[in-house]
């Protein structure tokens, strides 16, 4: 890390903290900071990233300074990621990896949405409702550097990766997207702002 640069950690206390004084047993940010080490290390679900902690328990206890019993549990990692401000979350890693990513030129993003296993309602109609999550992934430092979220039966991918675009607020991106996205029409504020390519 360069002198002077903000770390993760650092970003992720800007993410408010949903719980009462006293209920603060689990520090936020560095619970939050395990989740992120452990998603990037392939551990994408709840027992998952408990798995990953308690593999790594001394190196995690000696990086983020914290007490072995500081250490959360899958059940923990799942009541904080219900609970916790996805938004102002999304924006603290958003910030890091841009700060990670400063300097970099001609950036090459691909853009895709996934729909989250489990989150279907109203299975039995025509049209069912899912979670998608749409994330703009940077080839050259690979990784996420944005995300958006949408409900299938409310919005659509489209509208969602306009969103997204319009976000970053940056020229010169090489994008590559799905055959979804090749619409005439233009999203008014991203035409108006020119921000994009």
């Amino acid at each position: 890390m360069a002198r002077g640069r903000a770390s993760l950690l650092d970003y992720l206390r800007t993410v408010p903290d949903f719980r009462r004084a006293q209920g603060r047993r689990y520090p936020l940010a560095e619970t939050l900071c395990m989740v992120v080490m452990g998603i990037m290390s392939g551990y994408c679900g709840y027992r998952e990233i408990g798995r990953f902690i308690r593999y790594n328990q001394q190196d995690l206890v000696t990086f983020l300074k914290l007490q072995r019993q500081q250490l959360p549990s899958y059940v923990t990692i799942r009541q904080v990621l219900m609970h916790v401000d996805f938004t102002a979350l999304s924006a603290a890693f958003r910030c890091w990896v841009a700060a990670m990513g400063a300097g970099l030129t001609g950036r090459w993003l691909s853009i895709d949405g996934k729909s989250l296993k489990s989150t279907v309602s109203e299975y039995d109609k025509a049209q069912q409702n899912f979670v998608v999550l749409v994330s703009a992934f940077c080839q050259q430092t690979g990784m996420v550097e944005a995300v958006a979220r949408f409900e299938n039966g409310k919005q659509s991918e489209i509208s969602s990766v306009w969103e997204l675009l319009g976000r970053l607020q940056e020229r010169g991106l090489l994008l590559t997207l799905d055959a979804l996205h090749c619409q005439k029409k233009q999203s008014p504020s991203l035409s108006s702002s020119g921000s994009i390519i």
